[in-house]
């Protein structure tokens, strides 16, 4: 098995760390990577998406043809260049095995630079030491975590490939996410009647209620084994001693079954009804198909690839199914063969997220046994 170079991913995957790139400011961080892409003379291209998503940077997309072929079908590697919101500086420390924050208050931003680390770790290893590989395209979005909207935006024909590996879950490397769930996104809004509060309350119709009581009404958080929904947003009223006239509610819901979801979002619209008649009020209902979700059987050339590669670095692969959406979904929902892998980050999100610095030389090592596997059609 090739030796990478451990200080070298090490401190590439530092510099990502410390350049923020919440959703929507990803410029840096793209121009960071394209300069490595450059220095390893591959053709490099940057989308337009950003203007259409409103972010700074659009999609970065690389292609390697590898001289050294292995005579495999082509394939692609997915990670996003976006974090979540952060409220602080980024001063990544190694201590422990252990990759963090040193400033405790915000994220680390792992999710998901660990992955764009190793992906070009694996460029590098595979271009100094002639590895051969089949041809592959570096598929890196933009604004993932604003709701994946950099890969909703990609032009799917730029990239020549149908078969890929996104690795965008957490936990310890080994694990594939074969099956990911569908999202509804709802935005309801509650129209009642302002009245002062002090003086003629009863002339009012409350829309803060009409909302609360819209909720209670709701199955909210783990519904099964497949279906969650989730109450995220609230906004109404004006002030205390005014009956809120309108209130605006935002939510979703997700289910691997899309026959479930659709049963649900009908139960959510059907409830507005019941408001309206009970308060003389009115809602205004909308829902949106945030992504498909999408299941890869374990017969499907990308599975097979990513178990194998996994079995090669003498660990046992895990499967399971996702309550999350990723770049993959749109990947599968626009005929492309794509899995999910996990890439050794934890507690993803928060202030606590941390690497384990092994997973991340794991993770990498992953990302070269998948290069150098021959998919056959």
């Amino acid at each position: 098995m090739e030796e990478i170079n451990e200080k070298r991913a090490l401190d590439t995957l530092f510099d990502l760390l410390k350049i923020k790139s919440p959703t929507g400011n990803e410029k840096e961080i793209v121009g960071y990577v394209q300069n490595i892409f450059q220095t390893l003379d591959m053709d490099v291209s940057i989308d337009q998406c950003g203007k259409k998503i409103g972010s700074n940077a659009g999609n970065l997309i690389a292609y390697y043809n590898n001289p050294h072929s292995n005579g495999g079908e082509p394939i692609f590697l997915n990670a996003h260049l976006d974090t979540v919101s952060l409220n602080g500086e980024v001063a990544p420390v190694l201590a422990n095995g252990r990759i963090c924050n040193k400033q405790k208050d915000t994220i680390l931003g792992g999710d998901d630079k660990v992955a764009v680390g190793t992906i070009l770790e694996a460029l590098r290893v595979i271009q100094e030491k002639k590895i051969p590989t089949c041809p592959i395209f570096l598929v890196f979005t933009v604004s993932e975590e604003g709701g994946i909207l950099g890969a909703k935006h990609l032009d799917m024909e730029s990239i020549d490939a149908q078969y890929g590996f996104t690795f965008d879950d957490g936990g310890d490397v080994g694990t594939i996410v074969n099956r990911a769930p569908y999202q509804n996104t709802f935005e309801l809004d509650f129209e009642g009647k302002a009245a002062h509060a002090g003086i003629e309350p009863e002339k009012g119709v409350n829309a803060i209620v009409m909302a609360a009581d819209y909720i209670l009404g709701l199955k909210l958080g783990r519904i099964d084994g497949e279906t969650t929904s989730n109450v995220g947003l609230i906004n109404g009223g004006t002030a205390t001693n005014v009956v809120a006239q309108q209130t605006r509610l935002k939510m979703e819901a997700r289910s691997l079954d899309p026959a479930k979801l659709d049963a649900l979002s009908e139960q959510f619209h059907d409830r507005c009804k019941k408001i309206e008649q009970h308060y003389k009020g009115s809602v205004t209902f909308s829902m949106a198909r945030e992504y498909d979700g999408f299941e890869i059987n374990e017969g499907e050339l990308p599975f097979l690839a990513a178990k194998e590669a996994i079995a090669s670095l003498g660990l046992t692969p895990q499967v399971r199914a996702s309550g999350g959406g990723s770049d993959v979904n749109i990947f599968n929902a626009q005929n492309k063969k794509a899995v999910n892998l996990s890439a050794g980050m934890e507690n993803v999100h928060t202030s606590e997220e941390y690497i384990k610095v092994d997973q991340f030389y794991m993770l990498t090592k992953l990302v070269l046994e998948i290069c150098k596997y021959k998919i056959h059609q």
